[in-house]
Parts: structure tokens; sequence; C-alpha cells
């Protein structure tokens, strides 16, 4: 009986979808969704277009040496994240003016996301961006970052066809049918993971959390301990004998794991010692934290509380986090909230496949998505504004800018699209400066008239002025030597290299 039930409700479907179809021209058949297959990208184009030695810049100092802490978050969203790549190229553009004003002689056009942030937060696509911005370029002595913010925009608008790309890859009637039978009868993911894979290896190779520019911290969900895991170059300082080598390739495949885009990524972390423990079963983390900035500062505040970790000055007895002391800008990928676009009394007829899967959305994962970004930034907005910290910006897309209908999916990969979603960016930046309301919980313009981009070049003139005021105290504290370059009586000190003579030079501006 059950068998037959099973092939009455397979020919019910596929009866159905030869209906639906028999209304369409079979000879121009496309699925039906606008995605660009046929102009994927060519794989040679993988890495930055430029390949130029690098210059030696000095790294930013801990947070000991200075009087901020510095926070980088980007939220997860899919192809959507060419929207937070749009405003991280304006910030590092900013970055680059204010030290071109303060220095014209100095080395401002290679200054980078990473020389300014102690941590960058990352989830999903976010966690991607995250690791693009932090991963050292290969075989560079140096250590200077892959990609530069601009070339994100392009990483994502070359290969989003590609990374997306179906099971079924033939443009054929067959191929769709193929595709409707795998995701409500047979199972599995909806797009094929080899291709992410193959380039995320590329990008990162063997590199771990601990070869990082800047720390970093992506979240993940992993559904046999069914609870938020993080993995944050925090996890692995050398004091730990033998320490964990979480690699970002597996880093970065478990965060952008999206249940029933992806396949969920299985991996062990890997010790020194050779052994291999703790298993992994990972799956997007946005199901758990899509919103990424609320655990920065948590983990933050973690290693200062715990008074192990050298960077960080330790608290005194019964001495608090002071949270004003921190900078964060935390970037959306686009709400997906559209009021009105489900009520309770459809909601109570739906399915379990609609619950997953309606009219080209994700119900569900919309529900769990949205619930998580809008509290995370309610939350830290409070604690925040209670340390009387000012330093605090959201940059959010919503619907009144343009974000509606397609574009909120997180797989839609064709060429308008992407164009849509980077003005939705560009536009973004000159939209007023908006925050949770106190009281009405909602996103509201704020009394001053400042834009986006012009409160980022602000907050590019704080960051530079941290920096500034670290590399000063670290020269400050670095032992003298002589001309022969021999250590002097007080203490062990290296050959001097150019990337020390380039921090002197800048804290002496």
């Amino acid at each position: 009986m059950a068998v037959r039930k099973g092939k009455l409700c397979c020919g019910l479907l596929l009866a159905g979808v030869t209906w639906k179809l028999s209304q369409a021209s079979l000879l121009n058949f496309r699925p039906p969704c606008c995605r660009c297959w046929d102009e994927g990208p060519d794989e040679a184009e993988l890495l930055p277009a430029s390949t130029q030695p690098s210059r030696p810049r000095a790294r930013l100092p801990p947070p000991r040496d200075g009087q901020k802490i510095t926070v980088l978050s980007i939220d997860g969203g899919g192809i959507r994240g060419l929207i937070p790549a749009v405003i991280l190229a304006s910030l590092e553009e900013k970055l680059k003016e204010v030290e071109k004003e303060a220095d014209p002689e100095g080395d401002w056009e290679d200054a980078r996301i990473a020389d300014y942030f102690d941590l960058i937060a990352g989830t999903s696509t976010g966690g991607l961006i995250a690791t693009m911005l932090a991963t050292p370029r290969p075989g560079d002595e140096n250590r200077r970052p892959l990609f530069a913010a601009k070339d994100i925009r392009n990483f994502y608008y070359k290969h989003g066809a590609s990374i997306f790309s179906p099971v079924s890859k033939t443009d054929s009637l067959f191929s769709w049918l193929n595709d409707q039978y795998r995701a409500f009868v047979r199972g599995g993911p909806k797009y094929d993971a080899t291709p992410l894979e193959g380039k995320i290896n590329r990008l990162t190779g063997t590199l771990t959390l601990a070869d990082t520019v800047t720390k970093i911290l992506v979240p993940a969900f992993d559904v046999r301990r069914l609870n938020t895991v993080t993995f944050s170059s925090y996890d692995a300082p050398e004091m730990l004998k033998p320490h964990k080598k979480h690699y970002l390739s597996d880093v970065c495949l478990g965060t952008t794991a999206a249940p029933t885009y992806f396949r969920p990524h299985h991996f062990w972390s890997h010790y020194t010692d050779g052994d291999r423990r703790h298993p992994f079963h990972l799956i997007d983390g946005g199901v758990g934290a899509n919103n990424p900035t609320m655990l920065a500062i948590s983990r933050i505040a973690r290693e200062i509380l715990c008074g192990k970790n050298p960077d960080f000055e330790p608290l005194e007895e019964d001495q608090a986090v002071d949270y004003s002391k921190f900078i964060v800008i935390s970037i959306g990928t686009g709400s997906t909230k559209e009021r009105g676009r489900y009520n309770a009394d459809d909601c109570a007829r739906w399915t379990d496949i609609k619950w997953v899967r309606k009219d080209g959305h994700r119900p569900i994962i919309d529900m769990f998505a949205h619930a998580s970004d809008f509290w995370v930034d309610t939350h830290v907005s409070t604690l925040l504004d209670g340390q009387r910290c000012k330093n605090y910006l959201r940059i959010q897309a919503l619907k009144e800018d343009g974000l509606v209908g397609p574009m909120l999916l997180l797989d839609n990969v064709c060429k308008h699209n992407m164009d849509n979603l980077i003005k939705v960016g560009e536009n973004l930046l000159q939209k007023k400066v908006t925050k949770v309301d106190m009281i009405t919980m909602r996103y509201e313009k704020q009394d001053t008239e400042m834009t986006n981009e012009e409160e980022l070049k602000n907050f590019a003139k704080m960051l530079y002025d941290e920096r500034k005021l670290r590399l000063g105290k670290d020269k400050q504290k670095r032992p003298r030597v002589d001309q022969n370059e021999q250590a002097l009586p007080d203490g062990a000190m290296t050959t001097d290299t150019k990337a020390q003579a380039t921090a002197d030079e800048m804290a002496e501006k």
C-alpha cells in the first residue's frame, strides 16, 4: 500500500509539472528562474587581477597598545553579498583618503581593511568575505591581504553563476524535471558544491585560522551537536600544545552550507600532534547567527575577562569590560522582511514542503534569518548605547531601498539581478544613517543629515587615529639597536626589516 501511494504521488507530481510546462513553448524553454548559466566565468580569473609584488606595511598592533577595539561584522545572504562588497569597497577608499590627507608621501595606496580591524566576523557569505579580506597572498613574505575590498565585488559578479551551479547543468526540459524530482522525491541539495569547494580550496590552500592577516570569527551550525559553533583566530594561540588547526577551507565550506542549497560539510579538527578529534557536521552559520556582530563583541569580551590573551590589557579585580571602547561597523546583506508575504491563514494550510519551499522562497529560512538579524542589531544597540558608545554603525538595506521580490533570493545570479544588487549597495551609501529606535523597535533616521558614506568617512578617521596611536606606542616599546644591528644588553632584537622601517616611519608621522 505504501509503495502504491508513493507511485501515485510521483505520478501526480509529474502530471502537474507537465501540465504547467505545457503552457510554455518547449522549444525556447528555460527553467523558471533567471540564472545565466551560459555566462559562466573563466576559471583563470579566480584570483585578483593585480599580480604586482606587495610592498611592506606595518601590521596593526594589538588593542592593548591603543584606546579602542575595532570590529567589522558582515551578515550572511548568498549572492546578496554583493551589497556589503560595495560598502566595504567604499570604506577602504575612505581609509586611503584619510591616510593620503595625513601623509601624501606615505603608503596610503596599500591600505586594506585588515590593517584597521582587530576582528572581522562574518556568517555564510559574510564569512567568505571576511576570509577573503584576511587571507594573505600565497608566498608573500610581507603577508599582505590577497583581496582588496574592490576585488570582492568582481569575484561575486564573475563567479556567482558557477558557484550556484545546478546539479543538472544542461539547459533542457529533462534536466529541470530531474531537479524537481530531486527536490520533492529523491532528496539532496539544490546545487553541486564542487565548484564552490574548488574555488575556496584554491583561495585558501592549506592556510589555517592562525595564518590570517588579522583575527577573524566565523560561525556555523553543527547538526550533530545541535548548537552554533564559532571558529576564530583566537582559538589557535601558539601557547596551546597541541593547538587546533582549523583549515580556512573547512571553515568557509561549513558556514556557507545553506540547507537545501548545498550539502552539509563534515570534517575533523586537526591538531599539530597528528590526531584527528572532534568531528564537525556543519550547515550554514545563518541558522544560528546570521548577523555575527554580537558573537564578535562577546568573543572579545571573553578574551578580556579570561585575562590570558596578551593582546588585551588585563582587568583589575571587580573591573567590568568597557564597551564604550568598541568601534563597530556592521554591514547587512538586506533584510528579507516583507510585511504581508506570509500570514497565519496561509501558513495553517501549508504542507511540510511549503514551509521549506514556496514560490521560489524558503519561508522557514527567511523567518529564522530575519529574527536573528533584527534582534542582534537591537541587542547590540542597547548594549553599546547603555555604555554611551556612539561608535556603532549598522548599514542595512530594507524594502524601501528597492530590495524586493527576486532580489531577496540567495541564489538569483542572473546578470540583471546582480547589477540591481550593486545599485542597491551604491544607493545605500547615499541614504541617511538609520538606527534601531529603542521605543518603536524599528529602523529610524537619525537627527543628523549625514549619509552612510559620510559616516564611513568619520569612522575611517577614527580607525586611522587608532592605528596611528598604536604604531606610535609599539615603536616606543621596541628596544634600540646599534649600527651593527646587534641587540643591546637590555633585550634581544632581530635584524631590521623593511616592514619595521615602514612602521617606524608611519609612527613618526
